[in-house]
């Protein structure tokens, strides 16, 4: 038993290492990248760029076709089927592709963008193809839990892409220089994943199978639903934006928005880490489920309540120094309200990868179309009122209903969710950390950023001993992430 567990435990903290450390460096070098275009381009040019990434992001979605989480679960079920799902999955995606095409060039004329806005948009687009092989690739990684292959890919070619981005632009390149780089690095991405799947993970037969594909897209409708849904409850708010204000005010909510993308890295490495575990623990029951996502809200809490706290207390400093102008400090009141979407997001993540893993997809497509709607509505209201505090405030009250919908449909399922539970410990070492912050937070932004994260550690690990009764104990509190 203790040999299956020290495996087990092998295994998924090396997947949920090389998770993390792709998401790490293709983030990063992304906010590198932002960060670069702001100092060189201007404000203007990072909305423009913000903007043409997150409406390429919606098509990125429907091209790839719900696919991944598909995959994912089926693979890891029957590993005999990766070959089938990479030959008909390139085959899906790439027909998905050219409808998005299509619907995005539609979508740019009715919002009426200006012809410079309109072409990087647009030619950003060239990229979907591309990204929707490697969605594929990395979806068969993480279904065989091969996911160190990721890494071996996307670091190294993201690193290239910063380096390259910060030459390029030094030397006076413009904002089409930045969109052709992102082309050619996902292009080479994908060439080296595919070639990685076909050499290490299933060599296929070159054979389409029509009967295949449609089993697969009557599968995939609903996670092609949610994903699509999911993608357009995050773009209203920019696509409103922009339409009420101006591509300035889309950089400023994107500046914001970058600073927290770190911690969503996070979660999403810890939720794709477990994921195959969960899908294997539902085969238990959807009571044990439930137990292990409760072990899972509470590690992303660990993560993000300390993030939320410090944001709080230093955002004007945090934007000004990463950004570099004054212009951003405007964008502090916008960060203070944002951040607390950090918080509400960790039991939107952990409670619908439950209701996935359960086989629960439809009900999780039936949250998302709500979100989405409720986006919507409360998104014309504020942002038209408002402006950019509006748009802040609309990503946290739909984040809020989100957190409601997910406790009532797991709570129905296999009983009621404990929400608090949780968050104790976490909230506790905030709390020591947030009071650290306000009497030594006039100190070097850096020394104090360093510090507050010491005081929270410490504060953290006290009281995980204490609460586990003792230090012997936390290892078995947190034995049932881990053990299969």
């Amino acid at each position: 038993m203790s040999n299956t567990f020290s495996i087990s435990l092998r295994t998924i903290a090396r997947n949920a290492a090389s998770v993390l450390a792709s998401d790490v460096v293709t983030r990063a070098s992304t906010f590198v990248l932002y960060a670069l275009v702001t100092r060189h381009l201007g404000l203007f040019r990072f909305g423009q760029l913000s903007l043409a990434l997150t409406v390429v992001y919606t098509a990125q979605i429907f091209a790839t076709a719900g696919l991944k989480t598909l995959i994912i679960r089926e693979a890891a079920k029957d590993r005999s089927k990766t070959g089938q799902y990479l030959v008909n999955g390139i085959a899906i995606v790439t027909g998905a592709t050219l409808i998005s095409l299509v619907l995005l060039l539609g979508f740019v004329r009715i919002m009426g963008y200006g012809a410079d806005t309109a072409r990087v948009i647009l030619l950003l687009a060239l990229i979907l193809l591309p990204y929707t092989i490697s969605t594929i690739c990395e979806a068969l990684f993480q279904a065989v839990e091969q996911m160190h292959f990721i890494a071996y890919v996307n670091i190294p070619l993201n690193l290239a892409k910063a380096g390259g981005a910060f030459v390029l632009l030094r030397e006076g390149g413009g904002i089409y220089t930045v969109v052709g780089l992102l082309l050619l690095t996902q292009g080479v991405i994908a060439a080296f994943e595919l070639a990685l799947v076909v050499s290490r993970v299933t060599r296929p037969a070159l054979r389409i199978d029509l009967g295949f594909i449609h089993r697969a897209l009557r599968q995939t409708a609903p996670f092609l639903a949610i994903d699509v849904l999911i993608s357009l409850w995050g773009t209203i708010t920019i696509v409103l934006l922009s339409s009420f204000r101006s591509e300035s005010d889309v950089g400023l909510l994107s500046a914001s928005s970058q600073l927290l993308t770190p911690v969503v890295l996070l979660y999403q490495s810890v939720v794709l880490s477990l994921f195959p575990v969960m899908c294997r623990r539902y085969e238990a029951g959807f009571e044990s489920l439930k137990r292990l996502s409760e072990r899972v809200t509470e590690l992303l809490l660990v993560i993000g309540l300390p993030i939320v706290v410090g944001l709080s207390f230093l955002a004007e400093r945090i934007l000004v120094l990463v950004y570099g102008g004054q212009d951003f400090a405007l964008g502090a009141i916008v960060l203070r309200i944002v951040v607390w979407e950090v918080f509400l997001r960790a039991y939107t993540t952990a409670l619908g990868q439950t209701l996935l893993a359960g086989d629960r997809e439809r009900i999780t497509l039936s949250i998302v179309a709500i979100n989405t709607m409720a986006n919507l509505v409360v998104g014309v209201i504020l942002i038209s009122q408002f402006g950019l505090i509006g748009a802040a405030l609309t990503i946290v009250a739909t984040r809020g209903i989100g957190v409601v919908q997910h406790y009532i449909q797991v709570s129905r399922i296999a009983g009621s969710v404990n929400l608090l539970a949780p968050m104790r410990t976490p909230a506790l070492a905030s709390l020591c950390m947030g009071v650290f912050l306000v009497v030594f937070g006039h100190h070097n932004i850096v020394v104090t950023i360093a510090t507050a994260a010491l005081v929270y550690a410490a504060a953290l690990g006290v009281l995980t001993v204490w609460s586990a009764g003792g230090v012997r104990h936390v290892r078995t509190h947190y034995r049932y992430l881990w053990s299969e």
